[in-house]
């Protein structure tokens, strides 16, 4: 009896002494907060070293703005971020400060694969690996928390994810998280393209923070005698935000934007009827509101372009709101003045006018005939009418007159 005892003993020794074991690691994630980059959430690693007495947080997203070239590396798409280490007391107080939720999850792991996280963060931190080129969905701090994972996992949380669909996309997403600042949400929805419309999988979906700590509290991994164990022991919150929760639905920006390019285009009529009675002040009003929408349309228009064409934003490529917005308006900015002042350009600014209704009319033509692969008909609604409204003034017998 001793004899076991004893073995027993020696044994249980052993396995507190395994490497690794000395190591608790937990996902930490972090709610959303007010700035751009706070509005999706944040996570983390948080390792505790019983043996040293340590709690470090450990995270992919830094970014400094006095790294070279950091504007135009922002607007090429091609920022570095990084991953840097903190004391944990140290992030609690900047959270609290910011009044942001932190909640911390331990782990189920083994102790090699703790150690293996540890040892993978330590080559994380040389010089040559700490940076890395960042995308707001494909790449960010929340999808190198859940690789990192994954990967000590044996892609374990890919398996159980990747076939998982979502029913969201990266645009609905982007537009449910940004819905507090409304022009921000329009303008990030004008930007997005075709790929931000694909249904995403459970995985990719975890480019947020808050997805990937709901879906590993439920998951089931394999432990080291091949029977199965929940991968989440334990979840805790260390801080409670005094916010409002996160909104689960998008914005519904139909109605509103419609209604916004209706009282547009009616105003742009009204001017132009008004024009047509050959008063200067009437002229130049008409002149000052149309060349204005042209200019807002072109300059839009002008930015997707290169969005598509230079950068490295690939959820801004195949747009269909170039169909809309164009620079193909910048030539009406410049003619219309001309077209009410001194009633030149009169043929090249009504083509010009009829082009850019045509390729309105095209974007709407695509989602009748289903041919339209973007969640694009809000955009529409706030464009159509004035291209309309504005072909309609310039079309009008009386609406230039000669100098």
């Amino acid at each position: 009896m001793r004899t076991l005892l004893a073995l027993v003993f020696a044994a249980s020794t052993a396995l507190a002494q395994e490497p690794g074991s000395e190591l608790t690691i937990s996902l930490m994630t972090m709610g959303n907060g007010d700035q751009v980059w706070e509005m999706f959430g944040h996570n983390a690693i948080l390792i505790h070293d019983a043996s040293r007495g340590t709690d470090a947080v450990y995270n992919w997203g830094v970014f400094d703005r006095d790294q070279p070239y950091f504007i135009p590396r922002f607007l090429q798409g091609r920022m570095l971020y990084s991953m840097a280490g903190y004391g944990l007391d140290e992030t609690l107080m900047q959270y609290r400060y910011l009044n942001r939720s932190v909640s911390v999850q331990e782990l189920n792991l083994t102790p090699k694969q703790r150690l293996e996280i540890r040892e993978l963060i330590e080559r994380n931190q040389r010089p040559e690996n700490v940076n890395y080129r960042y995308d707001y969905f494909r790449d960010n701090c929340s999808t190198r928390v859940r690789d990192l994972l994954d990967r000590v996992l044996g892609g374990q949380i890919r398996g159980a994810a990747v076939r998982q669909m979502t029913g969201t996309t990266y645009r609905s997403e982007a537009l449910r998280l940004m819905q507090g600042d409304k022009p921000l949400a329009v303008g990030v929805d004008i930007a997005l393209g075709r790929p931000s419309d694909r249904e995403l999988s459970v995985w990719e979906n975890m480019f947020l923070p808050e997805v990937l700590r709901r879906f590993v509290a439920t998951l089931q991994v394999t432990d080291g005698a091949g029977g199965k164990v929940p991968l989440v022991k334990g979840e805790r919150v260390l801080f409670q935000a005094s916010r409002p929760p996160e909104a689960t639905k998008p914005p519904s920006f139909g109605v509103a934007l419609t209604a916004i390019g209706c009282v547009i285009a009616a105003l742009l009529v009204w001017l132009g009827s008004r024009a047509g009675n050959g008063r200067r002040y009437a002229r130049l009003a008409a002149a000052i509101a149309l060349g204005l929408w042209s200019l807002v349309a072109g300059v839009l228009g002008l930015i997707l372009t290169l969005l598509w064409t230079v950068t490295d934003h690939a959820a801004t490529y195949n747009n269909e709101n170039l169909l809309l917005f164009n620079p193909l308006w910048l030539v009406l900015a410049v003619t219309i003045p001309l077209y009410f002042a001194r009633g030149t350009t009169v043929r090249a600014t009504r083509v010009t006018a009829r082009g850019v209704v045509a390729l309105a009319a095209l974007a709407l033509l695509l989602h009748v005939v289903t041919l339209s692969r973007q969640d694009n008909m809000a955009l529409i609604g706030l464009a159509l009418p004035p291209a309309l409204a504005i072909a309609w003034v310039l079309h009008r017998p009386a609406a230039h007159v000669r100098g």
